[in-house]
């Protein structure tokens, strides 16, 4: 597909000219894409006015490298709890499968069912709930007494998972904020072996 390109802008909305300016075949695709083109372009009207440049996505209206840096990575999916992850002094094969519990990727009870494969109807370890990773990690009662004597020679009990933790990721930001800051690196790494072990 090509457009002619010797017409103003406005020249080319005047009676909808652009139209008649594309040449070649298009796909489903492009026909669909430009007629989302023609709604949008429907009531549109151009001003006298000059023309000027804003960046919508800085506050100031102005080009930064930060707001083009952040435009790049628009739209993507944040791993909150990448630094406590990813800078513990764990084995990588640990975090490894701790990054994969977090995003749901393990090969649990859940999603095997979710694909129609063989899976057992309740948790293997403690035989009340259905097996999924959150549960496996925080309110199954083996985890929870893993995790119970696990953080018991650190004073942690307290902060130790209850039975209404669902949510993993909650948990561990909650206990990692109960610690010294200097002390957390050495309490993210142990629950990242905690977690490796269950």
């Amino acid at each position: 597909m090509r457009i002619r390109n010797n017409r103003t802008v406005a020249e080319a909305l005047e009676d909808d000219q652009w139209i008649l300016d594309i040449q070649g075949g298009l796909s489903w695709i492009g026909i669909k894409e430009l007629s989302r083109l023609c709604d949008c372009l429907e009531n549109f009207a151009l001003t006298d006015q000059e023309d000027r440049y804003v960046r919508n996505l800085d506050a100031s209206g102005h080009y930064s490298s930060r707001s083009a840096y952040k435009a790049y990575f628009n739209g993507s999916v944040v791993f909150e709890p990448w630094k406590r992850l990813w800078k513990t002094w764990t084995p990588a094969k640990c975090k490894l499968f701790l990054w994969l519990a977090i995003r749901n990727k393990c090969w649990t009870a859940d999603r095997l069912a979710n694909r129609g494969l063989d899976h057992p109807e309740k948790c293997p370890l403690c035989d009340q709930e259905e097996e999924t990773i959150q549960h496996l990690l925080t309110t199954c009662v083996v985890a929870r007494e893993v995790w119970y004597k696990l953080l018991q020679p650190l004073g942690l009990v307290s902060s130790a998972p209850r039975r209404w933790e669902l949510s993993f990721v909650d948990w561990w930001r909650k206990t990692t904020k109960k610690v010294k800051k200097e002390d957390r690196k050495g309490v993210n790494s142990l629950i990242i072996l905690g977690a490796w072990i269950m």
